[in-house]
């Protein structure tokens, strides 16, 4: 595992980070995240929101639009190019792979306008945005590391952290929003971009809520998209969608949680059991569950008994300050992110 602790800022588009850290950790084994790699920024670095993986690549979408990926293998760190503006910053990125074209390829939406027009009754105003959505592929080729135009997204997408299988990135966005004020409901469906053909398909969400709230989250667990749906702070369902051209979900556990949880608990899935997973409780404790019964097994206080080791005498543990400790499963990759600079000039052989 990968572990990228992250300090909570007050206001992440006005503040900015020292850099940001990798280090790596054996749940289980070890209470040591031993550091692999640090960057430091001189001027700051905006604040991020989860990360994201794909074969040994990290993504690392920015609260203020900022793109970086990093290679933990060759130590390469890269911001994207600029995409496309975007009238509102709440957006975020995806990353995967490509079987059809044998490419990594990354993925944004944004915002072209939004506007506020008043309700039917009079009362309230309803949101109208129009959304667009870009790929850019990493690596070499003629259409590498420059975003291109892709149909546009159905319904808007929500500020949500993407889902990304081989072959497809899955959003949530906003289906219709009833009522107003205090009574306002809004109904989501799940986006599937296929980048064979680069085209959407619109698909429910599970049965057990018809919105994707706060409180929920959307991962993959064993190669099939997940919904980790807490209906309470103390109860969580795990959700799995069959493989096929529609998403037909299936209640896979139900889970009673140690501790309420404040915010959600995202799930991580283990690289040795495929009937395992390991569940963050606000980016704070750790635990591992037994997808087979819904057990549970106490890992790690990662504030306060999980010591960062930098390897150069200096060892911390983050304690009772506010840093979500965010994890990814990750593996050696050699692919190059930055297309390769080919000299024109020919070399002399002696």
């Amino acid at each position: 595992m990968v572990v990228m602790p992250r300090m909570f800022l007050s206001n992440p588009k006005k503040f900015k980070l020292q850099g940001v850290t990798f280090c790596r950790f054996q749940p289980g084994q070890s209470k040591v995240a031993e550091l692999i790699l640090e960057k430091r920024f001189p001027r700051g670095m905006p604040m991020f929101s989860m990360p994201l993986h794909c074969d040994g690549l990290i993504l690392i979408p920015c609260c203020t639009g900022e793109i970086f990926v990093c290679n933990l293998t060759t130590s390469e760190f890269v911001e994207l190019p600029k995409g496309s503006h975007s009238v509102a910053l709440e957006h975020r990125v995806a990353i995967g792979f490509d079987p059809w074209s044998g490419k990594y390829k990354v993925a944004r939406h944004f915002f072209r306008s939004h506007s506020g027009n008043p309700h039917a009754d009079g009362a309230g105003t309803v949101m109208e945005k129009s959304g667009g959505h870009e790929i850019l592929t990493l690596g070499d080729g003629e259409d590498a590391w420059k975003w291109k135009a892709t149909i546009d997204p159905p319904y808007p997408i929500n500020p949500r952290t993407p889902i990304c299988l081989p072959g497809f990135f899955y959003w949530s966005a906003l289906h219709s929003t009833t009522g107003h004020g205090l009574s306002k409901v809004s109904s989501h469906v799940i986006l599937r971009f296929s980048l064979r053909d680069e085209t959407f398909t619109v698909h429910p969400n599970p049965p057990c809520r018809g919105f994707l709230s706060n409180n929920d989250m959307l991962c993959q667990l064993g190669g099939k998209l997940c919904y980790v749906h807490s209906a309470s702070p103390c109860e969580l369902a795990i959700w799995l969608a069959a493989d096929g051209p529609n998403l037909a979900w299936s209640l896979r556990c139900r889970i009673c949680l140690p501790m309420p949880r404040q915010l959600n608990v995202s799930a991580c899935a283990s690289l040795n059991d495929r009937q395992q997973v390991f569940l963050s409780i606000d980016g704070w404790y750790l635990y591992k569950c037994d997808l087979r019964d819904g057990s549970l097994e106490e890992v790690i206080d990662m504030a306060h008994d999980l010591t960062y080791d930098h390897r150069n005498g200096i060892k911390f543990r983050t304690g009772e300050l506010s840093v979500a400790h965010y994890m990814l499963p990750c593996v050696e990759s050699l692919l190059r992110i930055r297309p390769m600079i080919i000299n024109n000039q020919r070399s002399h052989c002696m």
